[in-house]
């Protein structure tokens, strides 16, 4: 059996790399640990934390102190909290939990930045409303602006007089909308003339109106006022609600630590060793909190240990800080380590020319061999069957099974939605003019395993799934639905009539499951849990079908002209097609999103697979990646030997990019390796030659 011989030597050398973070830890030097995939980054990582709390244990529980772990995903943070052990001292979890944590019990510094940020918000809407010159936002406005002073503020006025009305015609036909407001609109000509910009300037000013409303019931000390919320399974804002969203919650802690000194004081005082897994996929906002705390504690003489662990070669996600760590936190002390535990010595071989850099890995086993690399191609016209006929050649040869499964990676999301059973889902969402103008938005947005990165719409239609799941599970427990504070209000009465409600939600496509939803909220009675529940779940200005409805329209057709008819035609019926969608499809999508395989063969997205490792894995190539990165791979293969002597700089960034995203493909394969190109390769075979020695026709 292979990789089960370690090289003394190597031990030795990789212990002595480990004793020097334990030194740097004592010594207080803040550190960047950087290490190939398969190195052991995340036992380095729990080493540094045991090592800790055995050394400094005793000393931070005396102080009543903690260690904080930062992670990339909830994954990781269940992952080192099951290998790490039970240890009250270490605090694992992902950023946004973790700084929720530290920011939330500061509530009035928290809703002095909300403040804040609400007033940016309404200056920027008034600048879009009113005087930003752009074209596309100039032309949205114009109508508005071109009233006199007098006259717009009588059509806000009138305008926040009638949401009612506004909101139950909203999805009426362009001319039946327009002939409710027409009479009423005389005073202010043509500004109704085209529904969609109307829509736009009446939704701004009520976004308006909600902003201030919120600011002046801030500054009445309305208690429904006097805290900021954020929950981690939703990631929208709504300000006006004093709700956040992941990304704001980032924004809001980076300027509440660099605004207030006792509150970087409170923070090293408490958590005086911070440590970062994943560093190369961090948030920039987060590297420059945690440059701030570790200049402050310095300018203060105070101790405190911030380390990064991670891999600038294996950043593929654009709000990542990738290489750029070290420019945001300075004078970070370097340890990198050349060895690896996961791969033969073949696969080894070809992601040390991938990734061709000051990091060249050595497996640490002297039993390493007995790994297999090939590459393939195969010029055609029919690639599905290509594809089909390639996994099977190696379903046979590697002895496929459940328990001994073959991984796909594809390059295409509509391939890899195809192949997982949830085609329908892949293909309406696609079609929305949305996804059709970000079109490279979907990879993340649809079928991200990392719920924080799923789009709005997919992350609604997810907490639906959630919920639905949840419900059917006879051993769920309550909590998962709702919150413990919620739930300890509840009389037993309520609570035996909360359950009854929940297990009226039903339906076989997800229109019929949500217009249950909102069947049993109208039936509910005032106060009743369910309501807050479906509140919680949708973010909508009344609770009925047709606003679910209307807001999956807005969000999915942005800029649809109300005038036009052949549009907002095709428009509904892609979303009826969306949400008519059996849900035992929606449940295959639901399970692609959790890693909840169960079959043979089972296909991922490349980025898809980042953190995971596979004995048999088998990437399917084509020129294109998409079609907004035409010929990335055979200009990657073409320039592969000196990139950096051939490409411009914005070249040579997406050359980074493309090597990066191909050497966590490669680098999840412990044992067997076949890359399946679907085109043409003879103008760039000496690129494939260089990493692959050779390849083969198929």
């Amino acid at each position: 059996m292979s990789l089960s011989i370690e090289v003394e030597e190597y031990v030795e050398t990789e212990s002595a790399i480990q004793n020097e973070i334990f030194k740097s830890i004592n010594n207080f030097e803040d550190l960047v640990y950087t290490a190939g995939a398969g190195a052991g980054k995340t036992f380095a990582l729990i080493e540094s934390l045991k090592y800790i709390v055995d050394k400094h244990g005793e000393r931070l529980s005396n102080h009543n102190q903690s260690v904080i772990c930062i992670t990339y995903t909830n994954a990781a943070t269940n992952e080192i909290k099951s290998r790490l052990g039970n240890s009250e001292l270490v605090k694992v979890s992902t950023i946004h939990d973790r700084l929720w944590g530290i920011i939330s019990i500061h509530h009035k510094e928290l809703v002095l930045v909300h403040k804040s940020n609400l007033d940016c918000e309404i200056h920027d809407l008034n600048n879009n409303l009113l005087t930003n010159h752009e074209e596309k936002i100039a032309n949205q406005f114009s109508a508005y602006r071109k009233l006199p002073d007098d006259s717009k503020a009588k059509f806000c006025e009138f305008i926040l007089n009638n949401k009612d009305l506004y909101y139950r015609n909203y999805d009426k036909p362009a001319a039946e909308f327009k002939a409710v407001f027409t009479n009423d609109l005389d005073a202010f000509p043509k500004i109704i003339n085209n529904v969609t910009n109307f829509k736009k300037i009446v939704n701004v000013i009520y976004k308006i109106e909600n902003y201030k409303h919120c600011i002046e019931q801030i500054n009445n000390n309305d208690k429904k006022y006097l805290k900021v919320r954020y929950d981690s399974r939703y990631n929208n804002d709504i300000l006006h609600r004093m709700l956040i969203s992941h990304d704001t919650l980032l924004k809001y802690s980076l300027e509440i630590v660099k605004k207030h000194d006792l509150l970087k004081q409170i923070i090293i005082d408490q958590f005086p060793y911070i440590l970062i897994d994943e560093y190369q996929d961090t948030n920039p906002i987060v590297i420059e909190l945690m440059a701030c705390l570790a200049n402050y504690s310095k300018g203060k003489e105070h101790k405190l240990f911030i380390s990064y662990f991670g891999d600038t070669a294996q950043s593929i996600y654009d709000d990542g800080v990738g290489n750029k760590l070290q420019g945001i936190h300075k004078n970070l002390k370097v340890i990198n380590k050349p060895f690896n535990r996961r791969s033969n010595v073949e696969i080894i071989d070809v992601i040390n020319k991938i990734r061709n850099d000051d990091i060249s890995q050595l497996s640490i086993y002297e039993d390493s061999g007995g790994g297999s690399v090939k590459f393939y191609s195969s010029e055609t016209e029919n690639k599905r069957e290509k594809i089909d006929a390639f996994i099977h050649k190696y379903y046979e040869q590697w002895d496929i099974s459940e328990n001994n499964k073959l991984h796909c990676l594809v390059l295409t999301n509509k391939l890899v939605a195809e192949l997982s059973g949830f085609q329908d889902v892949y293909a309406c969402f696609s079609s929305t003019s949305y996804y059709k103008k970000y079109y490279d938005r979907i990879n993340t947005e649809l079928l991200s395993n990392e719920l924080s990165k799923l789009g709005e719409i997919p992350s609604l239609i997810y907490k639906i799934l959630d919920l639905e799941v949840a419900i059917k599970e006879p051993s769920t427990a309550l909590t998962t639905v709702f919150n413990e504070e919620i739930l300890s209000n509840l009389t037993w009465r309520a609570l035996q009539r909360l359950i009854k409600h929940l297990k009226s939600f039903s339906g076989a496509t997800l229109r019929e499951y949500v217009n249950s939803i909102f069947e049993i909220y109208a039936k509910s009675e005032k106060g009743d849990f369910v309501k807050g529940l479906v509140r919680t779940l949708f973010d909508l200005n009344s609770y009925t079908f047709n606003d679910f409805y209307i807001y999956m329209l807005d969000r999915l057709y942005p800029n649809l002209d109300s005038d036009d008819n052949e549009k907002i035609e095709e428009a509904n019926k892609i979303l009826c097609d969306l949400i008519d969608i059996d849900l035992s499809q929606y449940a295959l999508w639901y399970r692609f999103i959790n890693n909840l395989d169960d079959t043979g063969v089972v296909y991922h997205t490349y980025h898809g697979t980042k953190g995971l490792e596979f004995d048999n894995v088998v990437i399917v190539m084509e020129n294109d990646f998409g079609r907004m990165n035409k010929n990335m791979f055979s200009t990657y293969f073409k320039n592969v030997a000196h990139p950096d002597k051939v490409l411009k700089e914005n070249e040579l960034l997406k050359h980074e990019n493309t090597k990066n995203l191909f050497y966590v493909s490669c680098s999840r394969s412990i044992k067997n390796l076949r890359i399946l190109y679907l085109d043409d390769t003879s103008s760039f075979q000496d690129g494939i030659n260089h990493i692959f020695g050779e390849s083969h026709a198929f």
